[in-house]
């Protein structure tokens, strides 16, 4: 089977690459330029607080795509020691390594001007095209979830460390 998705816009932003890679967890200012055939998908768009951007992580090599185990970069660039890190498979991180490398992010949105986004929270990279976009709404917002062990015990060494993080 194969699956074929058409991009309906862009990121653009100012940063680098390695800027956008470094300014985890809050992420950097930009847009999401729509083109114009999907621009009227905006109506109605404005006023919401935050969007789930959908986006083909179109930087990471073919080779990169056979990976299925991997360990929290994020959590080596907090301190912790990759000794410290459990390998995982790819499925429970946010790795851009994957099969298919097709990202989803939350992102704040400042305002709608056209069929321009303008956004925060970026972690995408210039260029990166943008599948789908969603509205943040109560129906995505979770009370009641578990974490595995493994997981918790990285979050309590984090603490230890003086560093709260809740978007591991």
């Amino acid at each position: 089977m194969e699956i074929c998705f058409h991009p309906i816009g862009y990121v653009e932003t100012e940063y680098s690459d390695e800027e956008v890679a470094m300014s985890w967890p809050r992420g950097v200012e930009g847009r999401i330029v729509i083109y114009p055939q999907y621009s009227s998908g905006l109506i109605g768009l404005e006023g919401f607080s935050h969007i789930i951007a959908i986006a083909w992580l179109h930087k990471v090599p073919e080779s990169a795509r056979t990976t299925l185990r991997v360990r929290f970069k994020r959590l080596i660039m907090m301190g912790l020691s990759p000794e410290e890190i459990p390998e995982v498979g790819v499925f429970c991180s946010d790795s851009p390594h994957r099969p298919n490398p097709i990202a989803l992010t939350i992102l704040g949105l400042k305002r709608v001007d056209g069929s321009m986004l303008h956004v925060s929270g970026l972690d995408l990279y210039n260029g990166t095209p943008i599948l789908d976009l969603r509205a943040y709404t109560p129906s995505y917002s979770i009370d009641d979830y578990m974490l595995p062990s493994w997981y918790m015990e990285l979050l309590e060494r984090l603490k230890r460390m003086g560093i709260s993080w809740k978007k591991l």
